[in-house]
């Protein structure tokens, strides 16, 4: 599978979190992932809706379908109808499933909601795995993207969220959607980890004694995981 960051991207993204937490006594992580859900319920049910529907408009022009296979043989049974509507549908069905696997199209035929509450939930999953919460202070954040899903979580543990204004991190966010949708995925996380680095230089003390807690690098998950 291709990266979804280049190797010289990654080191310029961890180059940049190290250095923006010099600056204070926050952590920063980062995390990648193609797509937060593989929605495959969603899709089967979509395939099986597009096979139902199609067997059901082909039934209803039963005399024109006998018609046409007559045509083609001499000797058609129609007893036959049912089990090639049947194979119609089938076909159709398997299409929509194959179909189903393109991003474009899973953005069409799942909810935004559901897929808002599944980029959440891997998010605050890593956000656990990955010890974002363990941090000596309760001052690390998590800046998490989901591919697929066109959606960005960031997430900021206890000890920073008492102190900044979540608008602050939704600003962050819109901005990184933004270039992430002009296809900077790498600039808008460095952007990102930039900014961040900045609130936590003006909200949180560094320790004299400060040491890094957490990967610099920005981790790769693997989808649907």
């Amino acid at each position: 599978m291709k990266p979804l960051l280049s190797e010289s991207d990654s080191q310029r993204i961890a180059a940049v979190v190290a250095e923006a937490e010099k600056m204070s006594g926050g952590e920063i992580a980062t995390a990648v992932i193609a797509e937060s859900d593989d929605y495959g319920f969603r899709e089967l049910a979509f395939a099986l809706v597009v096979g139902f529907i199609v067997f059901t408009v082909t039934a209803l022009f039963d005399s024109s379908m006998e018609a046409f296979f007559s045509s083609l043989f001499w000797d058609f049974n129609s007893r036959l109808l049912p089990f090639i509507y049947s194979w119609i549908g089938l076909f159709f069905g398997a299409l929509a499933y194959f179909l189903a696997q393109i991003p474009a199209v899973d953005r069409l035929i799942v909810p935004k909601k559901v897929m808002a509450a599944a980029v959440q939930s891997r998010a605050r999953r890593h956000f656990m795995e990955a010890g974002v919460y363990d941090t000596l202070d309760h001052t690390g954040i998590l800046i998490f993207v989901s591919l697929l899903e066109h959606r960005v979580e960031l997430i900021a543990d206890r000890g920073i969220n008492e102190k900044v204004d979540p608008e602050i991190w939704n600003s962050i966010v819109k901005k990184m959607i933004g270039k992430i949708s002009a296809g900077e995925l790498s600039d808008a996380i460095i952007d990102a980890v930039r900014e961040s680095g900045d609130i936590l230089a003006e909200k949180i003390e560094r320790r004299q004694n400060d040491r890094n807690e957490l990967d610099n690098s920005p981790q790769e998950l693997e989808s649907g995981s």
